[in-house]
């Protein structure tokens, strides 16, 4: 009784049993009550038939017993009829005062398990006249006979329909059962529910479906993120490896008076300030990651634009820097993030093209989204190296970097809820743009045209 089958069976056996008594009884009362109004109806005829003074010189009908009780209490059968001893016997327990008593009423009266009529003849005796009820037990007693066997009938059919039909029903939820345990033992994520029906077990297997889509998803990703976390760990450890190499063979080379104290330690400090930094970008990158190293609040795009070119032409004086941006953008960001974006950019364009290479910076904006992007004019990139571009640790070629600047970059557009892409050919420059979600109104003077001007050079 323990699987779900038996148990509807046997719900359905105990219903249907429970429904056929309740029929057997109500139908046994109801054939009982009208097979007792005939019989008082039938009582009442008897009653009224002008022979039934002289029931004790007739033949009363056969299925009554016909009494005689007289004045003094004395009970005797008339006509003996079916069982007139249970007459006799019943008559002498009620008593001769309640039997005349019901001779005046004149109604059916029961008479134990009996009915019976009264009537105060012309002698003043009292005839009672008892009909034993044997047809009206007979026939509830076979009706209950009947409904019983077709009851236990019943009760077999719907035991052998039932089971075949639960089965059936239950069917895709012994599949549903059978895939789940598949899934459960062999871990194939792949299996799916079978959504044969409209029915709530075709519903019930199609969100099972939609969650093992999700879940299988979820394992997909999570593959995904361990084996990147296992890939940056083994590209942060290799390097790391480097400058600790050169940490660790300048200060033997020292130890031996192979180089001087100065040169050991100008290599020494030069490497541990690379690490440094190499270091300080991977917590930042992991802070990214992790969604914690934002403040966002209303920043003015154009002027961190203006700062950053200004910034850049400080350092590279010789490179023509062009700034295109409305006088002032307005929108929701980290601002210290977005300087970061800018400084990353143009350190790029400084370290990938020749010194006096042009590059822009631009600003724009639609209703959804704000546009930045650093624009040179330098060699540009094949397509392989421009599809690994944001690739953490991956340097382009004669680079000498960490690898992490465009990582950064793409990593705080993510964490802006936006997105970074990089378009570059060889001999047709780089671009580099960044889009980020619009979340404050462009403020811009009307009338005031872009600032494109050269800051530099």
């Amino acid at each position: 009784m323990r699987s779900l089958n038996a148990r509807l069976v046997a719900g359905l056996l105990a219903v249907t049993a429970v429904g056929l008594t309740l029929m057997g009884l109500v139908s046994a009362v109801m054939l009982r009550g009208y097979l007792l109004h005939r019989a008082d109806n039938q009582l009442e005829d008897v009653r009224r038939r002008p022979a039934l003074a002289h029931a004790a010189d007739t033949v009363a009908p056969g299925r009554y017993v016909v009494l005689t009780v007289t004045r003094d209490g004395r009970v005797r059968a008339a006509v003996g009829g079916p069982d007139p001893g249970r007459a006799l016997d019943r008559a002498a327990r009620v008593g001769p005062g309640r039997l005349f008593a019901e001779g005046q009423r004149g109604r059916p009266f029961r008479f134990g398990g009996m009915r019976a009529v009264a009537r105060v003849n012309a002698r003043g005796n009292l005839t009672v006249i008892v009909d034993p009820l044997t047809e009206v037990h007979a026939a509830v007693m076979g009706l209950l006979v009947v409904e019983s066997a077709t009851g236990v009938v019943l009760l077999g059919l719907v035991a052998l329909l039932g089971r075949r039909l639960v089965r059936r029903g239950l069917a895709p939820l012994s599949r549903m059962a059978a895939t789940a345990h598949a899934i459960a033992s062999g871990g194939d994520l792949s299996a799916r529910m079978e959504e044969s029906t409209s029915s709530e077990v075709g519903r019930l297997a199609g969100a099972v479906n939609v969650m093992l889509g999700r879940i299988e998803q979820a394992f997909l990703a999570r593959l995904r993120s361990e084996a990147k976390v296992r890939e940056f760990a083994a590209e942060a450890s290799h390097e790391l490896r480097t400058p600790l190499t050169t940490i660790r063979g300048y200060s033997d080379l020292y130890e031996q008076g192979a180089v001087s104290a100065e040169e050991a330690m100008r290599r020494i400090s030069g490497e541990a300030a690379r690490m440094g930094r190499l270091v300080d970008e991977l917590l930042e990158l992991a802070r990214l990651d992790k969604g914690s190293a934002l403040s966002p609040a209303p920043a003015d795009l154009a002027v961190l634009a203006r700062d950053a070119v200004a910034d850049a032409t400080v350092v590279e004086p010789d490179r023509p820097i062009t700034l295109d941006a409305p006088d002032s953008l307005v929108t929701v960001a980290d601002e210290a993030r977005i300087r970061q974006v800018l400084a990353n950019l143009l350190a790029n364009v400084r370290a990938h093209t020749p010194p006096r290479t042009p590059a822009t910076v631009r600003l724009m904006a639609t209703d959804a989204t704000v546009v930045l992007e650093v624009a040179d004019e330098g060699p540009g990139m094949a397509p392989e190296e421009a599809e690994r571009a944001f690739d953490r640790f991956h340097h382009a070629r004669g680079s000498d970097g960490s690898g992490l600047g465009l990582a950064i970059v793409a990593a705080i557009a993510a964490a802006h809820g936006g997105r970074a892409a990089l378009r570059s050919a060889p001999g047709a420059g780089t671009v580099v743009r960044v889009e980020l979600p619009r979340l404050a109104p462009l403020r811009e003077p009307v009338g005031t045209p872009p600032h494109t001007g050269p800051t530099g050079g």
